[in-house]
Parts: C-alpha cells; structure tokens; sequence
C-alpha cells in the first residue's frame, strides 16, 4: 500500500469521526471514497442482514427519492445478491446471474462493472448494518477490492453507533425468520380453535322489581308532590294532591241538590196525610233522593281522590317533582313508584348490531360508574321478545337480569355497563364475529 493510498485512508477515516449522524456518514461513503478508488457511482443501502435493504446515499445527490426508477433498481440488485451465498462478502458482481430484466436494465443504470461491498461490524462479522454498491467503466483489482474492504470495515464500525439494535429491536428481527413465522402462523391457529365464553357489553342500570305504581284515578291537574325522589313513605302516606277546584265545586251542587230534594221529600210526606195527591209523588220524591245521594257519593270518592296515597312502605322513584306541578294528567296514567330498596334488578339495552345468543339464567357482570372495581354479579331473568328505540334512538333489545343472593344491592338508579356471557365458541370466531357480520350484511355471503 503506498503512503498516498495510506494518507487518503487516514483521511477519509479522520473524516467518519466528525460526523454527527448516519446521514452524514452516508454522504462520505458514496462520495469521499472515491478519492481513495476510483469510480463512476456509488450507492449506500441501509438493512441488516435479516431486513430489506433501502437505498439511502447515492453519489453526486444530495437528496434520494426512493420511488425513481434507479432507486428501484438498485434495491431489485441488491435483493437478488443479497439471497446468494456471496451476499456477506466483497465480490465484483456477475450480471450473468441476474434475471433477464435487471440485465437488459444494466447498462442504462450503472457501468458495466459493480463491486458488492457489505459493511460488517468488525466485532460481530455476522451483523450487516448496509452494503455499498460500487461501479465503474473498468474491471475492479484485488488492490481496490483490499482497500475498500479495509475502509468499510471502518465505515460499519461508525455505523453501528447509529443503527445500534436495541434488545426489543434485536427480538424482533428473530421474528423474521421463517422457522418462527411458520411457528407463530401455526400458534395462532391452534388458538383460533381454543373454546372462549361470547360476551358483549352493553349500557345497564339498577331498576326496582316489583315496585308499586301510583297512577292518578281521576283526570286532572297535579297541584303538589309532597314528597322528595328516594323519601321513604309509609302506608297512607299523602303522596300526590290533585287540583280540586273543578270536583269541589261538583261536590258542593252535588250537596245543595241532595238537601233540596230532601227537603220536598218532607214537605210531600207532611201534606200526604191530607192531599192523596201529594203523597202519589212520595215515590217519585225518593227515588230522587236516592239518585242525589249516589251522585253525591260519587263526587265524593272522587273528591278524595284528588289526594293520591301511598299504598305500601318503601323508597320513592321519581324523576323531578317540580316537572309534575300543574301538569295535566289521564286517569291510569303513571306519575311515580314505590319500590323496596332491597328488591332490584339490573335492566340492561342490548344494541341489535351487538346482540347475541342469551337463555335465562346467563351470568352477568355489572360494573358500576361510580365504583368500576368492584363488580357486581347477576343472572339474566327474561329479555324482550321485540327490539325498541331507546331515549338515545339506538334499537336494542330489552334484558332484565336478577342479583345474585349474597350480593349488595346496589341503590335504584345507578348507571354502568353490563358484560353478558353467551356460549362458549372458538376464539377465531369471537375475534372475526363482528367482521363476518359486516361482510353478511353488506355482501350478502
């Protein structure tokens, strides 16, 4: 090696150390070896030896645009060489043994003679961190292929700071050959058939079961709701006063009309005892009487009415009383409940896109907003026979399940999520369920 050859290899080595990162790097490989050889083009591919090799520094440009034509080329190059025994060491390439298409491309993309040059970590010579192709007019001498051999033995040790494997990186690469891709294909397929329990979740909340319903007996006006949502009453409780303007009123007439008849009722009974006519009328004078009175009686049950009481010690359901007042109302028409605060159940809104198989007695889970960790355990009772638009214009399925014994009931009202246990299927169709649903329902196979 002459002192020029020697003092261009210090150089170009003094060079590598100043640079800041691999890009750098890259430019004096493709460029700054040519004053140690002489060459037409040079080109950097980045990849270890388990990875596809990129191209990242050409020669005489500045900026690389992998998507041109030449860029492709290269890469097809180098993955030709790169699955060849040849592919860990510095040989002049034969173009011979490429495929008929990269040949014929030969000679519009490089010079005829090409040197592969792979940059090999000097402490780890079966660790490749790129190759660098090489290509000139002229046939390639053991003296340059030595020399470059030399040189980018320098450059993949500089490299290596760079394209350090981290250990998950180092894992990963394992995974790429084909021994553990057939062994994880064949993993995922043995799992696919492993027996899972279908579950889906759904939007739930804690109802009352069995709770009484106090509905109004009278149309009218609500005048005051005298109690407050989760009060707890006792029987005859007052619980609601209904407007009783309109029925007073009634009852009053009702009254005065009752006392009038009575009244000629009397007169007739008196002057029946001297005028044969006048006591022919008494029969007619009682039946009126008795009508009067019925009519009477009736204004006043529904005169008693208008004050609704509670029927049965428990908690209060309701919304907001405030909304009630003055509110007109039909007779049967609900305007709140009493409920035992022991005595729930858990009302869960199946979405019909999510629906699945459910028989009664089900296990399911409810997790509670407010508490998430500690969830509560229940058993599907019935479901609806037909699906109905929720508050939230989804249509769902109505599911009633009942509290396990031993659970805390929690209070009336409280919202979560339910997770419901189905049949036991494969894992691969509980994964793919949704997927094979989209696919029916759109393409109809």
């Amino acid at each position: 090696m002459s002192e020029q050859a020697v003092a261009q290899l210090l150089k170009i080595e003094q060079q590598v150390r100043c640079c800041e990162n691999a890009t750098d790097l890259g430019f004096i490989m493709v460029n700054m070896t040519r004053s140690l050889v002489e060459y037409d083009q040079a080109a950097y591919l980045v990849g270890d030896e388990l990875s596809r090799l990129k191209v990242s520094a050409i020669s005489d440009i500045s900026l690389v645009d992998r998507a041109t034509p030449f860029s492709a080329w290269l890469e097809k190059v180098s993955s030709t060489i790169d699955g060849t025994a040849l592919s860990t060491k510095a040989h002049p390439i034969d173009p011979t043994q490429w495929p008929a298409e990269l040949s014929r491309e030969l000679k519009e993309f490089s010079p005829p003679f090409m040197l592969w040059l792979p940059l090999l970590i000097p402490s780890k010579p079966n660790q490749r961190v790129g190759v660098i192709l090489l290509s000139k007019a002229q046939p390639w001498t053991d003296k340059e292929i030595g020399l470059l051999q030399h040189l980018a033995s320098s450059y993949a040790h500089a490299l290596q700071l760079f394209t350090k494997r981290s250990g998950v990186r180092a894992w990963l690469s394992h995974l790429v050959s084909r021994k553990v891709q057939w062994g994880v294909l064949s993993l995922i397929l043995l799992l696919g058939f492993v027996p899972v329990r279908l579950t889906v979740l759904a939007p739930a909340e804690i109802i009352p079961k069995d709770a009484v319903l106090v509905t109004s007996a009278i149309a009218g006006a609500v005048s005051d709701v005298l109690i407050k949502p989760g009060e707890q009453v006792q029987v005859n409780q007052p619980l609601v006063r209904m407007d009783r303007t309109e029925f007073q009123g009634s009852y009053d007439v009702a009254q005065r009309e009752l006392e009038r008849t009575r009244a000629e009722l009397r007169t007739a009974e008196q002057a029946g005892y001297v005028d044969r006519k006048r006591k022919a009328e008494l029969a007619e004078l009682e039946s009126q009487v008795e009508l009067k009175t019925i009519e009477r009686d009736y204004l006043q049950v529904k005169l008693s009415q208008t004050e609704i009481v509670a029927k049965k010690s428990g908690v209060v359901v309701l919304d907001d009383p405030e909304q009630w007042k003055g509110r007109p109302v039909v007779v049967g028409e609900r305007i709140l409940s009493i409920a035992d605060p022991a005595n729930v159940q858990l009302e869960i809104m199946l979405p019909v896109a999510d629906a699945i198989s459910l028989a009664s007695g089900n296990k399911v889970t409810f997790y509670l907003d407010i508490d998430p960790l500690n969830p509560l355990s229940f058993r599907v009772d019935h479901s609806s026979f037909e699906a109905s638009v929720t508050p939230d214009q989804v249509v769902a399925y109505r599911i009633v399940s009942d509290i396990e014994e031993g659970t805390p009931p929690p209070r009336i009202g409280l919202r979560g999520t339910a997770k419901l246990y189905g049949e036991e299927v494969s894992l691969a169709y509980y994964l793919l369920r949704r997927p094979i649903t989209f696919v029916r329902q759109r393409l109809g196979l």
